[in-house]
């Protein structure tokens, strides 16, 4: 018997290891940019020399309401490569939607994880607001599953008007606990994307959106994020969608226009 323990508790810690050596590979899913990208004379290609002399590359879809246009900054989700999402700027019609890859996605360079996917969205931000042709006093941060902690950790640090989420989480490291109880994920989870820690100190309108049937980012993780929300926040369920299916709702989409209407009202 004691034997069987020690070979248990040998194979535990192997496994343990195991995680924390390779916990990269399980969290981020770099995609590469293949096939030809969709764009229009509004669509203007963009790098961004990031301050480790990498380069963040990635469009700029504008707006045709002329200059400065308010601004949507996009962070996809952690196996997604944003230009698949260039025809989506057509639903803004007078905003702005910048669209750049993570650091290791697309063209970009570097290393994917939680600290490079933060310092870029500070520089994704940051080169945003230095361009002549956008409204720095206008711009919205949305971001789908992982890149939601992006959109929140950058709401946090920088001033924005307001925020998107779509099948946000309130931390990887919660998320990682629910799925594998039996390892010790607060000792060895390196990308813990706490959100919840920055939500609580947000005082800008947010509006978030989970599928019913989501199984990777289950409702429950959303829902504890919205509780944390430190200014006017707005929960909305989409019945019978899922992970990776949520894009395809009708109703998320006539949710986000009618939120970015509403700022302009409340602005006016």
């Amino acid at each position: 018997m004691l034997t069987v323990i020690i070979i248990l508790g040998i194979i535990y810690v192997i496994i343990v290891a195991f995680f924390y050596l390779f916990q990269s590979n399980f969290i981020f899913f770099p995609q590469p940019l293949t096939g030809t990208v969709q764009t229009s004379e509004y669509t203007e290609e963009v790098t961004i020399r990031t301050d480790d002399d990498k380069l963040l590359h990635g469009w700029l879809c504008k707006s045709k309401t002329g200059v400065p246009q308010k601004l949507i900054i996009y962070f996809g989700g952690n196996a997604e490569e944003v230009s698949h999402m260039i025809p989506t700027a057509s639903i803004f019609e007078d905003w702005a939607f910048l669209l750049v890859n993570y650091p290791g996605y697309g063209k970009s360079e570097g290393k994917p994880g939680q600290n490079s996917f933060y310092k870029a969205a500070l520089e994704i931000y940051d080169y945003a607001v230095a361009r002549d042709d956008v409204d720095a006093e206008n711009i919205v941060i949305m971001g789908r599953s992982i890149g939601s902690g992006s959109a929140v950790f950058l709401a946090h640090e920088r001033d924005v008007k307001a925020v998107v989420l779509i099948s946000p989480f309130e931390s990887i490291r919660e998320v990682a606990r629910s799925a594998m109880p039996f390892l010790p994920v607060n000792l060895i989870l390196r990308h813990k994307f706490l959100s919840k820690k920055y939500a609580s100190e947000i005082s800008n309108p947010m509006i978030a959106f989970y599928g019913t049937a989501d199984q990777i980012i289950p409702p429950s993780h959303t829902q504890k994020l919205a509780a944390y929300w430190k200014g006017p926040s707005r929960l909305i369920e989409l019945q019978g969608y899922g992970h990776n299916d949520i894009f395809e709702s009708r109703q998320m989409w006539e949710e986000i226009t009618g939120f970015l209407v509403g700022l302009d009202a409340v602005q006016r």
